[in-house]
């Protein structure tokens, strides 16, 4: 009597516990995280190959003219969030703003100061203020103030951090600070038309740090994924035997 071998059962294929599913979930959002971070690392990488030679990044240079008697940035909150304080030189680095007079014979004054003393000076002085900055390509887009004229020269105020006068190409340089500031573009001598070619450009001395935190984080954060997910998987195929 001949008897048949019964065949092997197929191996029984065990579902996902719900300990690997989370484990796998868990692995998943590290490295969606980690790829994120990847993005901003490598971003900020090839923003530090955009700097010029002195190491600022520039836009410009832009004509810009008004028929008024000033060019006045609103309110720049350097900082923000925290205590002015804690905006150290290492963090916030320089301002550069490089500017020719257009008029012949005129000179052109640019200053920075205090946006509630620029305020106070500008009050009821016909003046032109900057509403949308678009850097590239570079471009003001402002709103007009009504009023006369300025009561006195704008180097005559003391309240300035930082000023220039020039009337050939002439450089405005100031290391940013904590604080409310405004930008104010004038004729020196206080008179209406100004008309100057501007460029701006700035220094950002923790984007390297920070590329390459986020890369450093992207690494730990990949591993750290890695190491959710392999050890699920590698039981998965196991059970599977």
């Amino acid at each position: 009597m001949t008897t048949t071998p019964l065949a092997p059962a197929p191996p029984v294929r065990r579902s996902w516990s719900g300990w690997r599913t989370l484990l796998v979930v868990v692995g998943a959002l590290f490295a969606m995280v980690s790829v994120a971070l990847f993005a901003i690392g490598g971003a900020g990488l090839w923003a530090q190959q955009q700097r010029d030679g002195a190491g600022y990044f520039t836009a410009g240079p832009e004509r810009v003219t008004t028929s008024t008697y000033a060019l006045s940035s609103p309110s720049l909150d350097v900082g923000g969030a925290w205590p002015d304080a804690f905006y150290t030189n290492d963090l916030l680095g320089d301002v550069r703003i490089d500017f020719e007079s257009k008029t012949p014979g005129t000179a052109v004054f640019v200053g920075i100061g205090p946006a509630a003393d620029v305020a106070a000076y500008l009050n009821g002085v016909g003046h032109d203020e900057v509403a949308d900055f678009d850097v590239d390509p570079f471009k003001l887009s402002t709103t007009a103030r009504a009023g006369g004229e300025p009561s006195a020269a704008p180097a005559a105020q003391s309240f300035w951090v930082a000023s220039a006068t020039g009337a050939g190409p002439s450089t405005l340089t100031w290391h940013a600070t904590g604080g409310d500031w405004s930008v104010v573009i004038m004729n020196a001598d206080g008179s209406p038309n100004v008309a100057v070619d501007l460029s701006v450009g700035g220094t950002v001395p923790a984007l390297k740090g920070i590329a390459i935190g986020a890369l450093v984080g992207a690494v730990l954060l990949l591993i750290v994924g890695a190491a959710f997910i392999v050890p699920a998987v590698a039981i998965r195929r196991r059970a599977d035997r």
